[in-house]
């Protein structure tokens, strides 16, 4: 078959779906039978993004935050007066900067904008945008993104500024005293430190389980049967796939499916149906951060390392308090661990106690008198 005759093509009008021919012509195909068709097709997609689009806009906030913490350090660096840790923490800035540019340009091309007005708001001639800025190198971007650390300098001390300027002085967060049995009701983070989405963490788990396996993306594609592009894409966050799909890659790489099965359910906007998936849940977010060791997480989080151990075990029941704790000393939301937690806890309390003999009798006597 050649370029010219691509085959059957249908109008992605939800409306229409007649055969368009695409046997003739140049330039990009269309994708749509007549301009009516052309406008419903481009109102779809603007009320449903597709799974590629959702990942760009995602990527696009999560570099954006980034920056504003690290603009934000910044300025405490300068107002301190600390130019070498401001200069380290501006090469980050201007990484992000960068990757902030590629994603912004990939949610235009998303949004349907030519390519010639993108040039122009970057002022920059279009072929170099799609020299340097193509939708191939925005995927890179996201990849090495992910797996490149974030090393922001520490925060200034600022109970030392410096005599010869002015200083606005900013108080330190103080950790309120400790509750019975160890915990706290709340604890102090540093500004670098945000948590991740659960599609993210998903891409993470999953992109540490083939780092750690030393495959390459072809021979994960020879494993799984999926095309070595498509696993790119997972394992970049850019899709999120089936579950089918999730299993299958987390085998091929030697991970466990029950580790992975809680972030993919979050991921997918679900809630897992195992009762005694948080230990695996907390397991899985674990993997997503690399496996950091016990005593890190602890000094992250502020929890002793055997209470650190017992949650990844699933040896005692937290207080929701410590596993959000722990959830972002792992880089990661809270939120999708509550209804685990919440089913834990019910487990843990057993079965509700049966009622008495003469309450049950009252019912009775209620149901036959109607």
């Amino acid at each position: 078959m050649t370029p010219k005759d691509p085959g059957p093509a249908y109008c992605l009008n939800p409306d229409c779906g007649r055969p368009i021919d695409r046997s003739g012509g140049s330039g990009r195909p269309r994708h749509y039978c007549n301009d009516v068709c052309g406008r419903a097709y481009r109102r779809a997609r603007e009320k449903h993004p597709t799974p590629d689009a959702v990942a760009h806009n995602l990527f696009a906030d999560e570099v954006a935050d980034d920056m504003a913490r690290g603009a934000e350090h910044l300025r405490r660096l300068t107002r301190t007066r600390q130019p070498l840790a401001a200069l380290s923490l501006l090469r980050i800035v201007e990484r992000d900067l960068e990757d902030l540019k590629a994603a912004l340009v990939q949610q235009a091309r998303d949004q349907r904008e030519k390519n010639a007005e993108i040039a122009r708001s970057l002022s920059l001639p279009p072929e170099q945008l799609t020299r340097k800025l193509s939708s191939e190198a925005v995927r890179r971007r996201m990849v090495n993104r992910r797996q490149r650390p974030r090393n922001v300098p520490a925060r200034p001390a600022e109970s030392e500024p410096a005599a010869s300027a002015p200083v606005i002085s900013i108080p330190r967060q103080r950790r309120p005293p400790a509750r019975p049995g160890g915990a706290t009701p709340f604890r102090a983070r540093e500004p670098n430190q945000h948590p991740a989405g659960p599609a993210a963490v998903l891409a993470r788990a999953l992109s540490q389980l083939q780092r750690v396996s030393a495959k390459s993306f072809r021979r994960l594609a020879e494993d799984t049967h999926i095309s070595a592009s498509y696993v790119s894409r997972v394992l970049s966050g850019e899709r999120c796939p089936s579950w089918k799909v999730t299993r299958a890659l987390t085998l091929a790489c030697g991970g466990d499916p029950a580790e992975i099965q809680p972030l993919w359910a979050a991921a997918r906007g679900q809630t897992p149906s195992q009762r005694g998936s948080l230990h695996e849940a907390l397991r899985g977010l674990h993997l997503s951060a690399a496996r950091p060791a016990t005593a890190d997480l602890g000094a992250r989080s502020g929890l002793s390392p055997r209470a650190v151990t017992g949650m990844l075990s699933g040896s005692t029941l937290p207080a929701w308090e410590d596993v959000e704790e722990l959830a972002h000393a792992l880089g990661a939301e809270a939120p999708p661990l509550r209804p685990l937690w919440n089913a834990a806890r019910a487990a843990a309390a057993g079965p509700p106690e049966p009622p008495p003999a003469d309450l049950l009798a009252l019912r009775s006597l209620a149901e036959v008198l109607g």
